[in-house]
């Protein structure tokens, strides 16, 4: 075997985000199984799988693979790769990690390089395993938190990383040092338009959507200062949760493309000329707590001017409620809410 001196982590961050772009991965956290159906030669099995399938205890299986957490296995005969991981351990983040981390040796082709089935810390000599296993982290590291779509998301702490990445606060803790040093070193993320490009959408989510800590409603305003649905200023930034409410579809122009009182389906003008329900969704400057005319003429209302999504009681600028809000074309967010939890239960 070639005798190897250092780690070549720009090839393994090259084959991480090779294998992404693979398996058209856009969004985050990843899914190992979309990852694995790539290769007709891996399989991805749990410890507890294979303890039941050879009558053994989880103890075994570690013993026999020499590892706590997961290990790459090379059946050369079958040319066959199996990852076996540890399921009983409870940070489901750190179980990701190994799985990355295992990944890395089979993209990698360590065993085959190793010519070992399982390899070992006592079967390599220490130079080799400390490769081996650099190279591995840092596949790991990028496949599941790519260090130029940190650039782009700008975490504060290991916390963000670990919530949005899900992995551990450990693994985020390491992430973010290593992107920290990379700056430091001057490495320029920003130039990377590979990530950018395949994580556009993902990027744009997380730096201008924003999820309402008292609905659950996330929505992507970069602008908002106020929840569309309930109207409430705890507002965080990414997607934390996703309840989705009762919504219209609408034009550019915040007009509805069927009537929402009537479905009159021939809608033109700003009022439907089968029932006289006001169509386009708008701020109307009124608070839920103002006495209002129901008679009111809408469009005379300018409010603060914003034109509303077709599920917005609110406006998200100012406040204020919308026209459909007001108009009981929407209802209130609570009782839909109610309605939704009514329709899952499996009766």
């Amino acid at each position: 075997m070639k005798m190897i001196f250092r780690p070549d982590y720009a090839k393994a961050e090259i084959e991480a985000y090779k294998l992404l772009q693979l398996a058209e991965v856009k969004d985050f956290p990843i899914k190992f199984k979309k990852l694995t159906r790539q290769f007709s030669n891996l399989k991805l099995r749990k410890y507890s799988w294979f303890a039941k399938k050879w009558g053994l205890t989880i103890e075994d299986v570690c013993e026999l693979t020499n590892s706590n957490e997961g290990c790459c296995w090379y059946i050369k005969t079958r040319e066959q790769y199996l990852i076996l991981y540890n399921d009983t351990i409870e940070n489901l983040g750190r179980v990701r990690w190994t799985i990355a981390h295992e990944l890395g040796h089979f993209i990698l082709k360590h065993n085959e390089l190793t010519n070992k089935a399982i390899y070992t810390r006592n079967s390599l000599t220490e130079e080799e395993y400390d490769v081996f296993e650099k190279e591995a982290n840092c596949f790991a590291r990028n496949l599941l938190a790519p260090q130029s779509l940190i650039y782009h998301l700008k975490p504060n702490d290991p916390n963000t990383i670990s919530d949005i990445f899900d992995v551990s606060f450990e693994a985020a803790n390491n992430i973010l040092n290593f992107f920290k040093n990379g700056i430091k070193r001057g490495i320029s993320y920003s130039q990377n338009h590979f990530t950018h490009n395949l994580f556009r959408e993902f990027i744009h989510k997380h730096k201008y959507g924003k999820t309402c800590m008292n609905c659950s409603c996330f929505f992507i305003n970069k602008q908002a200062s106020y929840c569309k649905v309930c109207g409430s200023t705890n507002l965080i930034q990414g997607e934390k949760k996703n309840m989705e409410y009762a919504s219209f579809l609408l034009d550019d122009n915040s007009r509805a493309l069927n009537c929402p009182t009537c479905n009159n389906e021939d809608v033109h003008g700003e009022y439907c000329h089968i029932c006289g329900t006001y169509l386009i969704n708008k701020c109307t400057g009124i608070s839920v707590e103002d006495e209002y005319d129901p008679r009111i003429s809408w469009h005379k209302l300018e409010g603060c001017g914003t034109l509303l999504e077709g599920n917005a009681r609110f406006c998200h600028s100012c406040g204020s409620a919308s026209t459909y809000y007001l108009n009981d074309i929407l209802e209130d967010w609570e009782e839909d809410n109610t309605q939704q939890l009514i329709d899952e239960i499996p009766f």
